[in-house]
């Protein structure tokens, strides 16, 4: 609602309300009264309320019939109408209309409401002959959406709005990659099966009728093409004219069909239909590469990342939520406690004085002890405030206890319970009665708590739950009555439990107990059923069974309780949000069956009666829509509302939008939430376990310590010196070495597998071989040395592979085909050479009985059975007791285990095989409630529906009696009807006794064919009955929480548990490198990188270099992107049916494309020649396109025909779209990360496709003899004889297309194939009930577990997309390749370090430094980054792209005297996760110390000069003016007037450098100086004075050979500078020491310093190079190119802010805190650190006070006066004008230096000589009166200018 007042106009007038009422208007006052008051927003909100129950009472009757309720509801529609329209009125008239801010249109649901009453108004009020057709009250549904507005204050629920919201932006960019696949594929669609399933097999006696193959028409092929359908030529004729497939809507005839087609394959229902209609249609097997790559990336890929980004976002969100929440209650919480603590502290000793005193009363007594009863009630709230429940009783009782002893007379229990009852009680004559039933009453709780006790009621319990699942359909007499008086007898046994335990308790501790609670109320409840179902025998609610949760208590002995308990706590804590989400569900559901009742209903009327699912009804909608949110035959409901509305050619196919916006939102994105909170919670659960595991051991080790500490003492005598030895703080140490103890644990552990597979060949193990062969049997020798040889494993990896393809080969349907008995043959040769392998290995390591040996390992004993298995198969094979072919196949199938024992062999294998055995020992604990829910509802189906799954194959017969005979089936119109036998059948899935229960619900479950399941049971109506449709609607209920509990949460943890076991493996590889996964990834990335090649001919005047700079222009690039489009459209211009004119344009249309494409790639290829070409990927990519382009037009225009199918080259028209994603930035990155995803799957595909293999073989093994039936699933498109087919079909089941109607078809006695039916035994059925095992067991691992492996890596490697994006991660680093390459185009390596600084700052952060960075903070981080520069002046790609990333990531990052041990530990990491690489590269990407110390120029040591001299010079000294300073040259003086008041005008000059000034006996003072420094500070000291030296002579002029001069290079007279700094002496590695400053700060030291900037020299003009168009192009575009320029856009100016970490507001995170600038100047002591004294040559004078070091302006930009820019050498000027003057400012202070040469990035503050801590502000030091002192601007003000 809007409330805002609008804003007052220009004029100082509030605006009108329609021109006509303005703010004072009685009438718009009291209107707005009456909007704003509370009940009239309730009256609205129930009168929206009452018109969706209008809406919901309607039925909808066929031919637009009504009921008389329909009628009487009609009348209502008005009176709706009027309220709305009142509404609509008040507020317009109250808030405006549409013109000022808060007027009635600016309120989105206001324009909702506005909509619908307009279109309301309209119906009512317009001619029917013009609003003919079209109903408007469809959009009276949008107005359920209204209560979302109240909803909103719920915090849970803005969660998950919040979080859905917020997805919105990056699921938008998944949204455009789904699509831009879904317009490939169906682009590649149409080329191949444009208008191929319109063909089908038409009668001979009646073209007009079809020839059927089961139920519908099937396609067929008039090309006789391998594998397509062929019509039987005596009955049928294979021709054109049929509809296709589900009434024509599933088709390829146009982009339209193509793209709903595509849709729905990726939705993964009914794909393989489709698939084996392509396969009958065009004959063609090779039609499952289009659409298993479809699944694969549609499905396990795309669609998945929408999960990935959900997730994310609803983590972040639920925590910033949880944060606040967390914090409010603490505080709080903190609150009660001190006020509560201080209150029992005061009052405690006066009560312990009353008690003492013999005179207190016994009254008096109670009171006070009553009021610790309750203070201690008030302590126990505040200890479980925020904390769940527990649910264990023993616990409470312990709490009761203590309770007790605050009340020693009588303890109640009872909360109301007083001191007079106590009173009443220690009187007169029942006092011995109540203390005997107080002694009495003990003794039974001491009873209760026994374990006895405990396994006592978990045995009944476990008993009881026996007997309720023993019930099954037609179960003896016996039974039943047995079962009948169980119920009476477990009844009454568990309601005296209940008694004795409130007793022996009391009611209070009784109920506090969770556990207790449930007890109570699940007793309850079988007391109720009991009395019901005396008064009703027939009916019963199935309550009893709850009773089977209460075994929920076995967990309190297990030892996965903790975990399971947090996971609990984590579930429930995240009730709320699971609520609201189920809250949001109903809500869409609602208005999508409202919706869909509009749209649809009483539409659905077809020539084969109404379909189950429809939208006649208000509940039958619902349900509708739910089966469409599970996704389950969504595509069929789709296909009948299409055809109600007029079939795919009149308009129907516009309905479409109504089932794809459902799945897309319901099923994709609300959904997907479930299992986003099952993720986040089960991350909170592994967290809460992990503390407390942590917990336990700190506790462990306390006990210890303090164990050890005990006996020290009483093993040392009193006063002996040794007690005296201070021990270390019991704190720390126990801290530390809890913290380190886990890591380091799981360290060893990985060290130990690197150990094992890193060694050499193993030694011998030192026992004997089975008691035989000692270690040193030759025998022995001999197999040791045999099994360790190099190629011994690989041999035996090459002999399982050829093992695996012979059992791939085999035929399963003749087993004496000859193929078969050469196969056998080599089996005998490979099952010899593994019973070889293992006697081998038992020789060398023994059998079982010593540690290492054979058995000991499980692979081993894998291979010992198969091996054994195989041996016992042949031995008994060729016997004429071994003719039991089954058990002699079922040991033969075990060889399929074989493919196994290559896990062990390879490493990277054995990982993702660890990752899944460890999710399964996680799942373990979870699989146990799952189980166990299972059973609670498979014996509550049971209960409800048991026997009443029967139907007669004539549906008007209901009873087992009548169905009998025959009856008549009525097929068409013109034909006889058909007679068929009456059958009593059972429903395939039933609920007759608990194990097919179960069984039918695991089908549920995994969502395929549940809607049958549901139809069934709402049409059960009593035992040996048959079905009466729609019956019992209410038991939809049962299956709504059923989904609820199972597919969308149990199923969804399973994931979750998957996901996150595969991302702490993941991490657990990474605790010993102490690198996150994200640092890893971009180091990695740094590894691969290598320099892009840019070519660009050198002579600009050829005929080359203008094709080359055309080819290269972003005028041709944005031509060809517009070609790339004209042609995808021309690509979807084709319609079926086509004619022949159509066709030919457009393949003229075709060639031309062909032609401008050639014609644009020959011109690349001449302007680039052909190996530059070839050297970048999209052109390669390019010209294969071309090339199969060209060959595709010839061979359409010559109608070429050979023994190659030519078709595949109509791929090449598709794949020029492809192009189009290089455009996008963001698409780029999406695209890198997928490929990023796919490299991390190969061995996640491996294990799958072994699990596929091991599947498909045991098929092929058990039902590939069985015959194929068109109506079953079992048929010529979906079988076991062969091993590919095998394949596919269990692909099939995988993604659940119909898996349980393939079990069904494989169960025993289904036909055999005629060619596997023996001659002896013609009656031979085949099949097994195997069948459900294998199915089972494939769908739980294949679905549950290894397909989840696809989105943990996706979820692993997307989760950027929901990072906060100013972290660097391994997607923005690909920006770096390509802007190198303008500065290298030679992909030499090397650019010069000032063409780097300028590269850095064209790089937008997080990357690089941008455009916006201050030069100072840029110095800052060049600083730290600190790389080497070589001979030229330039620096190393791989080096700097490290340091780049080092930097930002702050990998391994320690202030300056820290980073030697720093790079060496960083070093050693490398080394260890990149063995390989790391000899290659390790000394590019950490420079040694042999690079970066004594003599070398690196990065850090430049810039770090270049910010202390310009430190320098605002200080006072560098303001005095030298006695024997040289004069200037006259053009120096010009530059430096010139250059300060436009620095970007500045030119080159021309003409020959000035000569060096001498060098005079002051400079070789600092010189000696320094070296007696440098040698006295050692490696890791430096002073600026060598870079003094440096600049007199240390470079030559031309020392420096450019490649090419950087258009963003200024060569500046002081340029130079930056050239030649080259130090002689020692520098830190990656910080420069703050040791210069001060020496060069001391007395006497003055002249060496400001002498520094006129030691420059000019280098000679480099020679010219060539650079590309691009870089130039670039050049002007950025200001602050150079080091001389102050930045494009000034700091900002300092804030006066109370504290002292500057932060922008602007930013999310707050900015990064820094250390407090220090408010008063330090007084530093030389004589505190004497090594830095006598470096020095300073002697302190006796008495002398400490120096002051005062502080100065952080930034130039902040000064008094303009100052010229770093380098520049002060001149003399004119004087400036008052405003300009500064008073001399003092010098740079020591700690300061070491602040500002620090890093600013998570680094801790280095603790100079002094004591001085930047962080801390110099405590102590008193500031100089009279001196204001210039505040500093904050480096997080700089950073965040970056």
């Amino acid at each position: 609602m809007a409330k805002k007042s609008a804003a007052p106009s220009q004029d100082g007038r509030r605006p009108t309300s329609l021109f006509i009422f303005s703010e004072t208007n009685p009438i718009r006052r009291y209107t707005k009264f009456i909007i704003e008051w509370p009940p009239f927003e309730t009256a609205v909100l129930m009168t929206i309320i009452a018109n969706c129950v209008v809406l919901a009472l309607e039925e909808h009757l066929p031919e637009g019939d009504k009921t008389m309720l329909a009628i009487k509801l009609e009348a209502t529609e008005t009176v709706f109408l009027c309220i709305f329209c009142v509404e609509a009125s008040l507020k317009i008239m109250a808030l405006g209309f549409v013109l000022h801010k808060g007027a009635y249109l600016r309120n989105i649901w206001n324009i909702m409401d506005f909509i619908v009453v307009v279109t309301g108004l309209v119906t009512i009020l317009a001619d029917e002959r013009l609003t003919a057709g079209v109903d408007f009250r469809t959009l009276r549904a949008i107005r359920v959406l209204r209560p979302l507005k109240l909803v909103n204050g719920i915090p849970s629920l803005q969660v998950v709005l919040k979080s859905i919201i917020k997805a919105m932006a990056p699921l938008l960019q998944i949204g455009m990659l789904v699509l831009f696949a879904i317009v490939i594929f169906a682009i590649i669609g149409l080329e191949f099966y444009f208008g191929a399933l319109h063909k089908t097999c038409y009668d001979l006696k009646d073209f007009s009728k079809f020839k059927t193959e089961g139920d519908s028409p099937t396609p067929c092929d008039m090309s006789n093409a391998w594998g397509g359908y062929r019509c039987n030529e005596s009955v049928s004729m294979c021709l054109e004219g049929w509809v296709g497939p589900n009434y024509g809507i599933t088709s390829f005839d146009n982009i339209g069909f193509a793209m709903l087609t595509v849709f729905q394959c990726i939705t993964m229902e009914g794909w393989t239909s489709i698939l084996y209609w392509t396969n009958d249609a065009i004959g063609s097997k090779f039609n499952v590469i289009y659409f298993v790559p479809l699944i694969i990336l549609g499905s396990f890929f795309m669609l998945n990342l929408v999960l990935g980004v959900l997730s994310g976002e609803f983590a972040k969100e639920r925590e910033r939520v949880e944060n606040r929440q967390a914090f409010l209650k603490l505080r709080r919480q903190q609150q009660l406690e001190r006020e509560l603590n201080g209150y029992v502290e005061w009052i405690c000793k006066a009560e312990e004085v009353i008690l003492a005193e013999e005179r207190t009363t016994e009254e008096e007594k109670m009171h006070i002890m009553e009021a610790r009863r309750k203070a201690a009630a008030k302590r126990k709230k505040l200890k479980n405030l925020g904390k769940s429940k527990s649910t264990d009783t023993e616990e409470e009782d312990n709490d009761g206890e203590e309770d007790a002893l605050y009340m020693p007379k009588k303890k109640s229990g009872l909360a109301k319970a007083s001191y007079l009852k106590s009173k009443i009680k220690n009187q007169g004559a029942c006092a011995g009665f109540w203390r005997a039933e107080k002694t009495f009453r003990f003794a039974i709780r001491k009873a209760v708590k026994t374990q006895f006790f405990y396994w006592f009621v978990i045995v009944l319990v476990f008993l009881n739950t026996v007997c309720v699942a023993v019930e099954h359909y037609n179960q003896p007499d016996w039974l039943a009555q047995f079962l009948y008086y169980t119920e009476f007898v477990f009844l009454g046994l568990f309601i005296s439990e209940m008694l004795i335990k409130m007793y022996a308790l009391g009611p209070r501790i009784y109920f506090e107990s969770a556990f207790n609670r449930f007890d109570c109320v699940v007793i309850s409840g079988s007391i109720f059923e009991v009395v019901w179902s005396t008064i009703k025998p027939e009916s019963s609610f199935g309550l009893s069974v709850l009773r089977a949760l209460r075994l929920l208590r076995i967990f309190k002995v297990t030892t996965y309780w903790s975990s399971l308990r947090n996971l609990v706590i984590s579930l429930l804590s995240s009730m709320r949000s699971i609520i609201s989400l189920l809250f949001l569900l109903f809500l869409f559901i609602l208005i999508f069956a409202l919706l869909g009742m509009q749209l649809f209903g009483g539409e659905w009327n077809f020539k084969d009666g109404t379909p189950p699912a429809n939208f006649n009804s208000f509940a039958v909608a619902l349900l509708t829509v739910f089966q469409i949110l599970t996704g389950e035959d969504w595509n069929e409901v789709m296909y009948n509302g299409i055809k109600s509305q007029g079939g795919h050619d009149n308009g129907g196919m516009i309905y479409c939008l109504y089932f794809i916006v459902l799945v897309v939102f319901g099923n994709y994105t609300l959904l997907n939430v479930f299992l986003a909170i099952a993720v986040d919670n089960l991350a909170n659960a592994q967290e809460l376990t992990a503390a407390e595991e942590e917990q336990e051991e700190e506790d462990k080790e306390k006990m210890a310590a303090e164990l050890e500490k005990e006996i020290g003492a009483l093993h040392v005598a009193d006063g002996a010196p040794t007690v005296e030895i201070c021990p270390p703080s019991p704190h720390a140490p126990v801290r530390n070495h809890s913290s380190d103890n886990r890591p380091s644990l799981q360290a060893m552990k990985g060290d130990t597998v690197d150990e094992e597979e890193a060694t050499g060949p193993k030694p011998m193990l030192p026992y004997s071989s089975m008691f035989i062969l000692s270690s040193t049997n030759p025998i022995r020798c001999a197999a040791h040395w045999v099994v360790n040889l190099r190629y011994f494993d690989f041999f035996i990896m090459f002999v399982i592979s050829l093992s695996s393809i012979a059992l791939a080969a085999e035929d399963p349907v003749v087993e004496q085909s000859n193929r078969n008995k050469i196969l056998n043959m080599f089996d005998y040769a490979f099952t010899g050479v593994f019973t070889v392998e293992m006697i081998l290995k038992v020789v060398d390591l023994g059998v079982v009985l010593h540690p290492g040996s054979y058995c000991r390992d499980l692979w081993n004993i894998l291979d010992a059975t198969v091996v054994i298995c195989a041996l016992v198969a042949f031995g008994h094979g060729g016997s004429s007791t071994g003719q039991n072919l089954s058990t002699i196949k079922s040991l033969r199938v075990l060889r399929v285990l074989r493919p196994l024992k290559t896990i062990k062999r390879v490493p990277k294998l054995k990982a993702v095989f660890d990752c899944v055995v460890n999710s399964l020992k996680n799942v373990v604990n979870i699989l146990i409630v799952y189980m166990l829910f299972q059973f609670i509802f498979a014996v509550i189906a049971v209960q409800l529906f048991n026997g009443k799954f029967f139907y007669c194959t004539d549906n008007s017969k209901v009873l087992e009696q009548e169905c009998q005979g025959e009856y008549f089936v009525y097929t068409d119109d013109n034909q006889p009807p058909e007679v068929h036998e009456r059958k009593w059948n059972k429903q395939d899935f039933h609920y007759d006794d608990v194990m097919m229960a179960m069984l039918t619900l695991f089908a549920v479950q995994t969502g395929e064919g549940w809607p049958t399941v549901l139809q069934n049971s709402m049409a059960a109506t009593s035992e040996d009955n048959g079905p009466k449709p729609h019956y019992r609607i209410e038991m939809s209920l049962f299956y709504i929480v059923y989904f609820i509990v199972f597919p969308f949460f149990f199923v969804n943890i399973f994931v979750a548990l998957i996901i996150i076991t595969f991302q702490e493996q993941g991490e657990a590889e990474l605790q010993d490198g102490e690198l996150d996964k994200n640092q890893k990834s971009c180091i990695d990335f740094v590894i691969q990188a290598r320099p892009l090649e840019r070519y660009m001919p050198k002579d600009r005047k050829s005929c080359k270099y203008k094709m080359w700079k055309i080819a290269v222009s972003t005028p041709f690039e944005y031509f060809i992107m517009v070609l790339i489009i004209l042609n995808t459209l021309l690509l979807m211009v084709k319609n079926y049916p086509q004619s022949d004119s159509e066709e030919k344009v457009v393949r003229n249309l075709n060639n031309v494309f062909t032609l401008l494409f050639a014609i644009e790639c020959a011109l690349k290829v001449v302007a680039f020649g052909v190996r530059n070409f070839c050297k970048d990927r999209w052109n390669t990519f390019d010209l294969i396109t071309v090339l199969g382009s060209i060959v595709d037009a010839i061979a359409t225009e010559t109608q070429m025909t050979s023994s190659i199918n030519l078709g595949f080259l109509r791929l090449f028209r598709a794949a020029r779209l492809i192009k189009l994603l290089r455009q996008g930035y963001t698409i780029r990155i999406l695209l890198w990360t997928f490929v990023q995803s796919f490299k991390a799957l190969p061995y996640v595909c491996l294990l799958i496709a072994m699990l596929f293999f091991i599947y498909a073989i045991i098929g092929m093994q058990v039902f590939g003899n069985m015959g194929f039936d068109p109506d079953s699933d079992m048929n010529r498109h979906n079988n076991f004889q062969s091993f590919f087919s095998s394949v596919l079909l269990l692909f099939r089941c995988a993604t659940g297309e119909s898996w349980q109607s393939i079990m069904l078809a494989c169960i025993k006695g289904r036909p055999c194939d005629p060619r596997a039916i023996p001659e002896n035994d013609p009656h031979k059925v085949c099949g097994s009930d195997f069948a459900y095992a294998y199915f089972v067991s494939f769908i739980f691992f294949c679905s549950f577990l290894m397909l989840n492996l696809f989105v943990a890596v996706i979820m692993d490697n997307f989760d950027y997309l929901t990072r906060d994006s100013s972290i660097l991660g391994a997607h923005h680093l690909d920006e770096f390749h390509r802007i190198w390459a303008e500065y290298d185009p030679n992909a030499t390596g090397r650019i010069e370090y000032t063409e780097m600084y300028d590269m850095l700052r064209n790089m937008e952060p997080p990357l690089g430094f941008g455009n916006k960075c201050p030069y100072r903070l840029a110095h800052k981080k060049l600083i730290r980054m600190n790389m080497p520069i070589d001979e030229e002046g330039k620096v190393q790609f791989t080096t700097t792209l490290f340091a780049l990333i080092r930097e930002n990531l702050s990998i391994k990052m320690r202030p300056a005297d820290e980073m030697n041990q720093a790079d060496a530990e960083l070093r050693k990491t490398i080394t260890k996760l990149w063995p390989l690489q790391a000899k290659k590269l390790l000394d590019l990407l950490v420079p040694p110390r042999e690079q970066l110390g004594a003599g070398k120029l690196t990065v850090g040591k430049i810039y770090a000069g270049l910010l202390i001299l310009e430190n320098w010079k605002t200080t006072r000294f560098g303001q005095i003016a030298p006695e024997n300073q040289p004069k200037a040259s006259l053009l120096e003086r010009i530059m430096g007037i010139a250059r300060p008041t436009n620095p970007r005008a500045a030119a080159e000059p021309s003409g020959p450098p000035p000569p060096p000034p001498a060098a005079d006996d002051d400079d070789e003072l600092c010189d000696s100086d320094d070296r007696q420094s440098g040698d006295l500070i050692g490696s890791r000291r430096s002073s600026i004075a060598s870079l003094v030296t440096q600049l007199q002579g240390g470079f030559r002029p031309g020392s420096f050979r450019s490649r090419s001069p950087s258009p963003r290079a200024y060569h500046s007279p002081n340029s130079s500078f930056r050239r030649r700094v080259r130090p002689q002496s020692p520098y830190q590695d990656r910080s420069p020491s703050p040791a210069a400053s001060f020496q060069r700060s001391l007395p006497g030291k003055d002249h060496c310093d400001w002498a520094l900037p006129h030691r420059h020299r000019r280098l000679p003009n480099e020679r010219a190079a060539s650079i590309s168009p691009e870089r130039r192009r670039r050049t002007n575009g950025y200001g602050a190119g150079s080091l001389d320029q102050q930045s494009r856009s000034p700091s900002p100016p300092p804030r006066r802010t109370g504290n002292s970490f500057p932060t922008l507001p602007s930013r999310r995170s707050g900015g990064r805190r820094l250390p407090p600038t220090p408010s008063r100047p330090s007084t530093l002591d030389p004589a505190e650190f004497p090594h830095v004294a006598r470096a020095a040559g300073y002697r302190p004078p006796p008495g002398a006070a400490p120096f002051n070091f005062p502080k100065v302006n952080a930034s130039p930009t902040h000064t008094g006066r303009r100052m010229p820019a770093p380098g520049v050498p002060p001149v003399r000027r004119p004087p400036l004008p008052p405003t300009y003057a500064a008073e001399p400012q003092p010098p740079l202070s020591f700690e300061e230096a070491v602040a500002m040469g620090r890093g600013t990035r998570q680094l801790p503050s280095p603790v100079v000589p002094n004591g001085y801590r930047p962080g801390g502000g110099g405590a102590g030091v008193a500031r100089p009166a009279g001196r204001r002192l210039p505040q500093p601007a904050g480096d997080s003000e700089d950073e965040d200018w970056c």
